[in-house]
C-alpha cells in the first residue's frame, strides 16, 4: 500500500512539474514585437499559428506571406535590430480572439500592425493574421469634399 502511495506521489509531482502553461495574449504580442524588434525567428514561429498570413498592401494591391516565408526571411535577418520605439493597445477581445494595433515608430514613418490572435484548440493563443500598414511621418491633412456642418 505505501510503494502504491508513493508511485502516485512521485507521479503526480513530476506530471505537475513538467505541465505547460499556455502563454497569455499579452505575452503573444510582446513576443511578436520583440521578434520583430531584434529579428528573433524563435519567437516569431512560436507566436505565429501555422496557417498564419500576413497582409501588407502595396499600391492598389495586397501582397501576401506565409508564416513559412516571413521565418525563412527572418533567419537571413538574424542579427538585424530595428531602430525604432514600439507600444500596443488591445483594440477588442473576447475569450477567444483578440484584435491588437502595434505601432513600430521610425524617424520617417509609423509601421501599424493589426494582429489577430485567436485559441487554437489546444487553447493556446496563436496570431492567425497580421496587417501591416505604413504612415508618413508628415501627416497629410484628409481629403474633403464639400462643406459639413455638425450638430447637437
Amino acid at each position: 500500500m505505501v510503494c502504491i502511495i508513493s508511485v502516485l506521489s512521485a507521479t503526480t509531482s513530476v506530471y505537475s512539474s513538467t505541465r505547460k502553461v499556455a502563454p497569455t495574449y499579452n505575452k503573444i504580442i510582446l513576443d511578436f514585437i520583440d521578434s520583430q524588434v531584434n529579428s528573433d525567428y524563435h519567437k516569431l514561429d512560436l507566436a505565429l499559428n501555422e496557417n498564419a498570413c500576413f497582409k501588407l498592401p502595396r499600391g492598389e494591391k495586397i501582397l501576401m506571406q506565409s508564416k513559412s516565408n516571413l521565418v525563412d526571411q527572418m533567419k537571413n535577418d538574424k542579427g538585424i535590430k530595428q531602430n525604432c520605439d514600439s507600444k500596443y493597445e488591445v483594440l477588442a477581445k473576447s475569450d477567444a480572439m483578440v484584435i491588437a494595433r502595434i505601432d513600430f515608430k521610425y524617424d520617417n514613418c509609423t509601421q501599424h500592425d493589426y494582429l489577430i490572435i485567436e485559441k487554437n484548440d489546444d487553447r493556446e493563443w496563436k496570431i492567425t493574421q497580421v496587417c501591416k500598414m505604413f504612415e508618413d511621418a508628415k501627416e497629410q491633412e484628409p481629403e474633403t469634399t464639400g462643406n459639413a456642418t455638425a450638430s447637437n
